[in-house]
């Protein structure tokens, strides 16, 4: 007869939720930049909001967390540092991107003109080149638009 089989596979699982918790990490901070540098005159609500960044960041965050889980529930220690590693740089994106988000950007208010009050003089160049003044149109009804563009 041949040798006793205990009935324990002796194949290891590899614990793949840090790898790909740290890849979904990684794609959220990386579709974020595009967003604001390539796109983000197209999309301004995923540069503005970074609601698809914030999924796959935190997405990448709990398949980190289950992974550390895991490396801390086998016996093997071999795995628990790269799975600390890609947790902990996961939690760095999602703070990176709540910096970038809603502090960096947070501009100080600045109090306008009074409604009502006149607007101060100037003069810009119109698209063939010459000077209009605000003054020019004075008795005359004028809408004013603004944009800020992204160009």
């Amino acid at each position: 007869m041949g040798p006793a089989t205990t009935g324990v596979s002796s194949t290891r699982r590899r614990n793949w939720a840090p790898l790909l918790g740290l890849i979904l990490g990684s794609a959220g901070v990386v579709l974020y930049a595009l967003a604001i540098y390539g796109l983000g005159a197209y999309m301004p609500t995923v540069r503005n909001d970074g609601i698809p960044s914030w999924l796959l960041i935190g997405a990448g965050t709990l398949l980190s967390f289950v992974g550390v889980r895991r490396a801390f529930a086998s016996r093997r220690s071999g795995g628990r540092a790269i799975a600390g590693i890609a947790l902990g740089a996961n939690l760095i994106f999602g703070a990176l991107l709540a910096w970038v988000l809603y502090a960096m950007a947070d501009l100080p208010t600045i109090r306008g003109p009074q409604v009502g009050a006149p607007a101060p003089a100037f003069a810009l160049e119109d698209h063939t080149g010459g000077m209009v003044r605000l003054a020019d149109f004075r008795g005359s009804p004028l809408l004013l638009v603004f944009y800020r563009g992204h160009w």
